[in-house]
């Protein structure tokens, strides 16, 4: 019997990420990091406090699940059968 969390699901953690777009130093750590553990896939997350910016960066970074703010991903995931199962916040003082 494993004693990783992992294991329950089965499959990539479906993650997504808060803040770490445009020029932010950790939200790119972050995505790589995600990807070098490869236990992580990178679905959804809103990028920028600017809705248009947080849009427009899920699209550069290839990422179709793309929204304006929190409350829109959290009330759009719910909704779908294969939703997010986890939320990473890279969110900065700047």
């Amino acid at each position: 019997m494993s004693d990783s969390p992992f294991d329950h699901f089965g499959r990539r953690v479906r993650l997504g990420l808060v803040g770490g777009g445009g020029n932010a130093l950790i939200g790119p750590v972050h995505r790589i990091a995600a990807r070098l553990d490869d236990r992580f896939e990178l679905c959804a997350g809103v990028f920028s406090s600017d809705p248009a910016r947080s849009i427009a960066e899920a699209t550069k970074l290839r990422i179709a699940r793309g929204y304006p703010d929190m409350a829109t991903m959290i009330a759009e995931e719910a909704k779908r059968p294969d939703a997010i199962d986890a939320v990473a916040g890279c969110v900065g003082k700047g």
